[in-house]
This record gives structure tokens, sequence and C-alpha cells, in this order.
């Protein structure tokens, strides 16, 4: 599994992945290569941390000062040992990466079908915290 930093902005990769292809296309290079390189690596199962390092140089490069880290879930955030509303006596649902390897998480909601992953297009996996 890959290490916090590198789970949080691969999870912000999958979640996020047309804005950044948005950004990335309006940026300076106007190139999604360095997305598209994040992608492969996961697909793969290689090591993502280069090529997650790259998109955020590049991001920043782009203008965006927080890069990947500010299409994270935590960005700006200062983060506890439980999501705020997580109750510690009752086993919430929440749905992860089906590979886990990123940190991306999903509260159910009623009538929202559960996302499916960009990167390998499976459901999300559901588990119990």
């Amino acid at each position: 599994m890959a290490d916090g930093g590198e789970a949080e902005r691969l999870a912000a990769v999958c979640a996020h992945l047309e804005e950044i292809r948005a950004d990335l296309r309006d940026g300076p290079g106007g190139d999604e290569g360095p997305v598209e390189r994040v992608l492969a690596a996961a697909r793969d199962g290689g090591d993502t941390a280069g090529a997650l390092a790259v998109l955020h140089a590049v991001l920043q490069a782009g203008g965006d000062p927080l890069g990947l880290d500010g299409y994270t879930d935590h960005a700006g955030a200062i983060r506890g040992l439980r999501p705020a509303g997580i109750s510690t006596t009752r086993a919430e649902p929440v749905y992860l990466c089906p590979a886990g390897r990123c940190a991306r998480y999903w509260w159910p909601q009623a009538t929202v079908p559960v996302p499916h992953c960009t990167i390998s297009s499976s459901m999300l996996r559901r588990e119990r915290l």
C-alpha cells in the first residue's frame, strides 16, 4: 500500500480526474500526460510516487500553489484520528479504494450509486469503521 501522502494524492486523482485533466489542459503545457502517467503506473501496479510528484509539480507550475494537495479531501483541514461525525460505538459503512492503493473514501448517500474507481473501473469496496 502507498504511504499516507501518496495514498491521499492518488485518491485525489481518482476522485477528481476530470477536474485535474481540465486544469492540465488549461495550464501552460496544455497536456494531460502527467495524469495519464499516474493512471498507467497505478493500473500496472507500479510505483506511483514519481508520477504523482511530477503531476503535483506541473499543477503548481500552472499556478496552483497547492498542486495535487488542493484536490485532497483534507486540503487545508486539520485531521484527527477519526473523521468528524463518525461514531466510535457503531460500525459505520464506508466505501474505499477497491485495491487498497489510495486513501479515497465515500460515505453512502441515499439514491446515489456507489462510485467506481477511476483507475480500475471497479466499484469502491464496502467496509465498516
